[in-house]
């Protein structure tokens, strides 16, 4: 007996599911700005748009699926503002300090974003996490291996052999997490109302120059 093959949905009928995981995505990025991660749930999605909760799985089948594409929808934004900034500088020109920059100036305002991307272990405790290692794999790897590709270009000399090339990634992965360490602690300070001591700006204006010296780029 032949098994039937399924049928494959028209363009027309995949454009508007498109449509509609956007305007979904959308919703959830709103009551994220407005009220946090923890208020992310496919209830308060549901009501922001004025649909029931059952409609919402014909879209996404849980919390966590949810969760992640909201996440990887944050992390392009993360990566094309890191881009951007970076491709404003010449090649080679304080390329690391101006990652750590704008990495700043893209979550300083926004630390539940920030949150949502990079605390999921303290927003999932149960056994099921939004990040599992498929979507790690698959959706967050590709897109971090991406941004060390340009960084990686835009800091190793022309000519660079391969353990040159490697330091500069190097270098532009410990700038990236140092960079993430600090918003980090930003974040956790801001959740304590417990300020730090020192100048947010000083603090990244250290850690830039630090590592643009490192690279040997410094001024």
């Amino acid at each position: 007996m032949v098994k039937k093959q399924r049928k494959q949905p028209s363009v027309r009928v995949a454009q508007k599911r498109q449509r509609a995981r956007g305007e979904i995505l959308a919703a959830a990025r709103a009551i994220l700005n407005e009220s946090g991660p923890e208020s992310v749930t496919l209830a308060s999605v549901a009501g922001q748009l004025g649909m029931t909760k059952q409609s919402l799985y014909h879209y996404f089948s849980s919390k966590e699926a949810l969760a992640r594409d909201l996440v990887t929808t944050l992390l392009d934004e993360e990566c094309e503002s890191l881009l951007q900034a970076v491709n404003k500088r010449k090649a080679g020109k304080e390329v690391l300090g101006t990652v750590i920059q704008a990495f700043y100036s893209h979550y300083v305002d926004n630390l539940d974003a920030f949150r949502t991307v990079y605390c999921q272990s303290q927003l999932y405790s149960s056994s099921v996490r939004a990040l599992d290692e498929t979507t790690l794999r698959e959706e967050i790897h590709p897109r971090t291996r991406h941004l060390f590709d340009v960084l990686e270009d835009r800091l190793a000399r022309p000519g660079a052999n391969k353990a040159e090339r490697r330091r500069a990634r190097q270098l532009a992965f410990t700038a990236w997490t140092s960079a993430l360490g600090l918003m980090t602690m930003l974040s956790v300070a801001a959740a304590n109302d417990d300020p730090i001591a020192h100048s947010e700006k000083a603090l990244v204006k250290t850690l830039a120059n630090a590592f643009d010296g490192a690279a040997g780029l410094a001024p």
